[in-house]
């Protein structure tokens, strides 16, 4: 690869861009819902949309243009994305901007997947874990920096405008994977889908994919109302809640970083199992130490490091367990990652409604307890 670590830096950074075009509606939902002279909970649907279109369109567009050679479907979706971003701009009325929505949820996660397996395939074994660790950077960095400076933003510029800058940065990338982005050997990479219908019938990739799943129901049970959860147990932490949020980004950008170490060092099985127990001790001391306003930050921080530490470890299992021949399985597994993040906050909702949003920790806890079992399984019986 022409200049490798370039190459990287440049991913990385469109990991972030894409990151923010993601969740740079949740940070100004509300001027958002001025703008458009809608709801806040109208606009909300922006997010809904852009999910919905990772779940369920990533896979079947990596089925569709199965035949087509990795690198090049790569700058395809890019481009596809920078479209969609223009259409984004320029939408007339929110039905139009819900339709777009649910397309660059299509394009942008198609191209992530790509942007994985691209990544996975240039780099050393024993590297692969720093590798992607060093891509997901890119979008642990919109949480610590990009969302808040969006906010900032939004006081001197429109939603669009923002938009603008986004597509620019997408711009730039795509002319440098033009020029240097090597081609892969299209055999190698082109999608066989009887072949890849096999991967269901394997076990160690179907527990993969179980983990995957649990795992952000779990996680998105509680982040979802991470905030509520402290503001209503702890009102006067209002004031913080900023910083707190800063902290709260940092904890994801160090757990990824550590993550990619570790899983080089030890593999991604045992990092899989060592993530599910600190989790787990994560959100025992929260549920114990309840009470306590500054050991419930302080925990809630060490849990989503941990949470980040382990979600490395996924992209990372599949790509090794598949020799890394399976952009379509790596779909699945971000189907899953947004389908369980759907099923999670949906459950907290209902645990909230019944019991109070104390009790969110309780299914966080069982998911936790459920990786174990999981992860118990899977090294006993795939060594």
């Amino acid at each position: 690869m022409k200049k490798p670590n370039m190459m990287l830096l440049v991913f990385s950074a469109m990991s972030f861009v894409l990151a923010m075009t993601a969740f740079v509606f949740s940070g100004i939902l509300d001027k958002v819902a001025v703008s458009l002279g809608i709801s806040v909970a109208d606009s909300g649907l922006l997010n809904t949309m852009y999910s919905y279109g990772a779940a369920f369109g990533v896979p079947i567009t990596l089925i569709l243009f199965r035949k087509v050679e990795r690198s090049r479907m790569l700058k395809l979706m890019l481009f596809a994305t920078i479209l969609t971003t223009f259409a984004l701009i320029y939408a007339q009325n929110f039905v139009q901007l819900l339709i777009v929505r649910l397309l660059m949820g299509i394009s942008a996660n198609s191209y992530g997947v790509l942007a994985i397996s691209t990544i996975l395939a240039l780099s050393p074994k024993d590297r692969q874990g720093r590798s992607l660790a060093f891509y997901i950077m890119g979008s642990s960095l919109a949480l610590v920096i990009g969302i808040p400076l969006t906010r900032a933003l939004s006081a001197v510029l429109d939603w669009r405008s923002i938009f603008w800058i986004l597509n620019a940065m997408m711009l730039l990338s795509l002319v440098y994977f033009l020029k240097y982005l090597p081609k892969a050997d299209h055999e190698a990479t082109k999608l066989d889908l009887k072949n890849e219908l096999q991967f269901f019938k394997d076990g160690k990739t179907l527990l993969l994919l179980a983990y995957t799943l649990t795992m952000f129901m779990g996680y998105h049970a509680f982040y979802t109302y991470a905030t509520p959860y402290l503001l209503l147990l702890f009102p006067s932490i209002e004031p913080l809640m900023s910083l707190i949020l800063v902290g709260l980004g940092l904890a994801s950008f160090t757990g990824n970083l550590i993550g990619g170490h570790v899983s080089d060092a030890i593999g991604y099985a045992k990092s899989m199992m060592l993530g599910a127990v600190l989790q787990t001790a994560a959100m025992l001391l929260i549920l114990v130490f309840q009470p306590s306003k500054w050991l419930s930050v302080l925990f809630i921080i060490g849990w989503l490091m941990s949470a980040w530490f382990t979600g490395l470890q996924l992209n990372t299992g599949i790509a090794q367990v598949t020799e890394n021949k399976s952009s379509f399985m790596l779909s699945i597994n971000g189907s899953l990652i947004q389908l369980g993040g759907a099923f999670g906050a949906s459950l907290a909702a209902v645990v909230i409604n019944l019991t109070g949003i104390q009790s969110i920790v309780f299914v966080t806890l069982l998911t936790s307890l459920a990786l174990i079992l999981i992860q118990v399984v899977s090294m006993r019986k795939y060594p």
